[in-house]
């Protein structure tokens, strides 16, 4: 084989971990490269083990390479990447396996025949979920959709469905237990960011970080706690051995540098971290790749705009963070400076990492994970976050489209993707629909009143007709409606009181089968109405009784104040 034809299919301008393996596409040119194992297949190929290379993939290989290193270079995300290869050596897994000739020429054809695969593994074999089948096809095809420079995609060509995202109204008490969960999570970064000071980084092993839960958070910075150090044996040996351990954890916990105090430093990093993400709602491979920076502010009606200084006037704006946050963000930057003196061009969130992950890798959280358990308290992931940011937005403001633009996605996205569903909201947004649209108006009488005069169907003879007019007439509309609250059964007391005066001004003749004066039949009905209230349950009653003391004590609805005093002086 001549390797100076095969082209160089590496990735060498991005960064990985001591321990990680290089992204290459190379090995998608041999038959049976894509399934075998990441750490022996360069072994195989040099070896000879996989054979020759297939040729006919050069051209298309080639291309594939050459789209995902300028979306690298682009400013893609090196998660992205890796999720790209690996699906792509599924499907040249597919067809190595199904015995497929993959070129330019047939690339599309197999594909094709791969979202099929797909479907009958999430359908029949069930060792693949359907929403996973779906990423897998639409990552591939989009990547083919750019290299061929389709105008649609191909993925449209196939069997293969987005599931139907089933979204469910969560109900108050849920939806509730939800944000408690999240608040408790945010308390609890809080406190270690409180915690984890310079005092406290640099100062005596453990280091204690009180809760406002009431819990007490001990960290060793991985040293083990004397508490779980079995005994070494009463013996010469046991004794030299417990004697040179001893000595290693002194001078562990002497040396107050990053050397060994890295574990704590980077719990209070990635706390920050969290917690800039849920005050930012920017993405996590956005957010861990900022770079520090002299920041500038910019004010605004409820926050600050956050701009590079050296570019204050017309670099764009990085990030938007809330009033109340400044004070929090400032303080982790002078921490940040002490503790990272040497870093001042590095990374906003630079986390010290002792296992090869490689440093532009978003993090894992795994110290936060580990305190949250430590706790029995719910880990609450980045998106997540962000998602309860976006939505408690969209309650706040009510308005899609603006907040859509702050969490800097499409309007047709956040409420496909973000949206969830709340009992709460949607009893608000009724609420304030019934409030704007019922045709409610204020009548002469008390209440509240929702339509044209019309008479109930039992209206007594002599009783006032409905008329929008007089008081007594609402009192048998059919529209006029009670309002459940003291105010107005402290109304309908002082209408009755000034009907009573009304009827004992009254001297009608003397005269047999004369008719009763219409006052009566107000009285009679104000009262039927208290009578109700005041059997309904102890709270109305006590409504009654209240309203009848005020009577009594000539303390009346203002509605009716002055009707009733003009009539006592002219008694």
């Amino acid at each position: 084989m001549d390797d100076g034809s095969i082209p160089n299919l590496a990735f060498p301008g991005l960064k990985h971990g001591r321990r990680t393996i290089p992204l290459d596409l190379l090995p998608l040119l041999y038959l049976g490269g894509a399934s075998a194992r990441a750490e022996k297949v360069a072994q195989m190929i040099a070896s000879g083990d996989l054979g020759n290379p297939l040729r006919e993939r050069i051209d298309l290989v080639t291309k594939i390479h050459e789209e995902i290193d300028f979306s690298l270079k682009s400013g893609g995300a090196t998660s992205s990447t890796i999720v790209r290869i690996r699906y792509l050596r599924d499907f040249f897994s597919f067809a190595d396996s199904a015995d497929y000739s993959l070129n330019i020429d047939t690339v599309l054809s197999v594909y094709v025949n791969w979202t099929d695969h797909l479907i009958h593994r999430f359908r029949t074999i069930k060792d693949l979920e359907q929403l996973s089948a779906y990423n897998y096809g639409i990552t591939v095809g989009t990547l083919l959709d750019k290299i061929f420079e389709r105008e649609s995609p191909i993925l449209l060509t196939t069997r293969l469905k987005s599931p139907r995202r089933k979204k469910g109204a969560l109900s108050v008490a849920k939806d509730k237990q939800s944000l408690q969960k999240t608040f408790a999570f945010g308390y609890m970064l809080l406190d270690l960011m409180d915690g984890l000071s310079l005092d406290s980084l640099w100062g005596e092993l453990p280091v204690r970080i009180p809760l406002r839960t009431g819990q007490e958070l001990v960290e060793w910075s991985w040293l083990v706690s004397p508490l779980h150090l079995k005994p070494k044996p009463d013996t010469a040996q046991g004794r030299a051995q417990q004697k040179r351990r001893e000595k290693a954890r002194a001078r562990f916990i002497s040396d107050r540098t990053l050397n060994t105090r890295f574990p704590l430093a980077n719990l209070r990093v990635e706390a920050e971290l969290l917690f800039f993400i849920s005050q930012t709602g920017m993405n996590l491979a956005q957010a861990h790749q900022i770079k520090l920076r002299h920041f500038s502010y910019t004010s605004t009606l409820d926050g600050y705009l956050v701009r590079d200084y050296k570019h204050r006037r017309q670099g764009e704006v990085l990030f938007e963070i809330y009033a109340e946050y400044k004070a929090i963000f400032e303080r982790y930057l002078a921490w940040r400076n002490a503790v990272f003196p040497n870093d001042s061009d590095g990374a906003l969130f630079p986390l010290i990492r002792k296992g090869g992950r490689a440093e532009d890798k978003a993090p894992n959280f795994g110290r936060i994970r580990q305190t949250c358990k430590k706790l029995e308290m719910q880990f609450i992931l980045p998106s997540h976050l962000r998602k309860t940011r976006i939505n408690w937005l969209l309650r706040r403001s009510g308005d899609d489209d603006m907040t859509a633009e702050m969490a800097q996605h499409s309007k047709q996205t956040l409420v496909r993707v973000y949206e969830e569903p709340s009992l709460h909201r949607a009893m608000t947004e009724v609420m304030r629909f019934w409030q704007s649209a019922d045709p409610v108006m204020n009548p002469p009488s008390p209440g509240v009143c929702n339509g044209l005069p019309l008479p109930v169907d039992i209206i007594p003879h002599g009783a006032t007709q409905p008329d929008c007019a007089r008081p007594s007439g609402c009192l048998w509309c059919e529209h006029h409606r009670d309002i459940d609250s003291l105010d107005y059964v402290w109304s309908i007391s002082s209408f009755r009181y000034l009907k009573s005066l009304e009827l004992a001004n009254y001297h009608p003749p003397q005269r047999k089968n004369w008719p009763a004066h219409p006052a009566l039949f107000s009285i009679e009905r104000l009262s039927d109405k208290l009578h109700w209230f005041k059997n309904s349950n102890p709270t109305r009653k006590s409504w009654v009784d209240e309203s009848l003391s005020r009577i009594e004590e000539g303390e009346y609805h203002p509605s009716w104040s002055n009707l009733i005093q003009s009539i006592e002086a002219s008694i």
